[in-house]
């Protein structure tokens, strides 16, 4: 078990929720860090941009605390980098195969109430579990994290809830609310296999782009393997499909 630390959790957790809540109040966009990050690598150039400022700015966040003195972000992995790229290969491809990971199901769904997201958040979740229950031959788990999830939920909850009164975003024409309700086979398996590269590794989208900021070779890999296993699963849905046709549903379908 580790240290306990509810506080930080929580405020740490506020501010994903408040940047969630930004997103869509100001562009109508899902803060789902997996579908952002993996429509920039796949999307119409014309989609791009918007996805290419957000990922930016997760990785400029840590240069700016840097500059404020802040050590650079580092965080433990495995020293194996062949289990470091397996996990990435999977985080990657399970996420884009389920829809969404742990910003888009776990926080953004939660907000939305999306029976569709807490079902896959309920798999990834219980697969990291055992998969790490399995690899350390125990069970670790970080109860902060808990936290820092009701907070996020919390705040975007509120967030969203402001902007469905509106009639469009601020700074868009409309608003992009996932419409699929159904639980399928992709989005259980897509789940599972997320949530195994997850335990593995312990690290999920978000937090690897922002800790790449501090240019660790383990997080430059896992970065790598799960921009590979997206592009991987975005192509693999492509063979049989017109380029038009495939580039319009890669656009559109994900949950977060």
């Amino acid at each position: 078990m580790h240290d306990l630390t509810p506080l930080s959790g929580l405020f740490g957790g506020a501010l994903i929720g408040l940047a969630a809540a930004a997103l869509m109040v100001l562009t109508g966009r899902l803060a789902g860090v997996s579908g952002i990050f993996g429509g920039l690598l796949t999307s119409r150039p014309a989609d791009r941009g918007w996805r290419l400022a957000f990922v930016a700015g997760l990785i400029a966040a840590p240069l700016v605390a840097w500059l404020s003195g802040a050590p650079l972000p580092r965080p433990a992995m495995a020293s194996n980098l062949a289990l470091v790229a397996a996990a990435g290969l999977l985080v990657g491809f399970g996420s884009r195969m389920g829809n969404g990971c742990t910003s888009g199901h776990g926080v953004c769904g939660f907000a939305r109430l999306s029976a569709r997201s807490i079902a896959a958040t309920a798999i990834f979740m219980c697969t990291a579990v055992i998969t790490v229950a399995v690899v350390r031959h125990g069970f670790a788990w970080d109860a902060t994290l808990a936290f820092v999830m009701a907070g996020a939920v919390a705040v975007s909850a509120a967030g969203f809830a402001l902007a469905r009164r509106r009639g469009a975003p601020a700074l868009a024409a409309r608003y992009h609310w996932p419409t699929r309700s159904d639980i399928d086979t992709p989005l259980a398996a897509g789940a599972v296999l997320f949530g195994i590269g997850w335990g593995l590794v312990g690290i999920c989208p978000g937090p690897a782009l922002v800790n790449l900021a501090g240019l660790s070779v383990p997080i430059v890999v896992f970065v790598a393997a799960m921009a590979l296993g997206m592009l991987g699963y975005e192509l693999s849905r492509m063979r049989g499909a017109s380029g038009t046709a495939a580039s319009s549903v890669i656009t559109s379908r994900a949950d977060g």
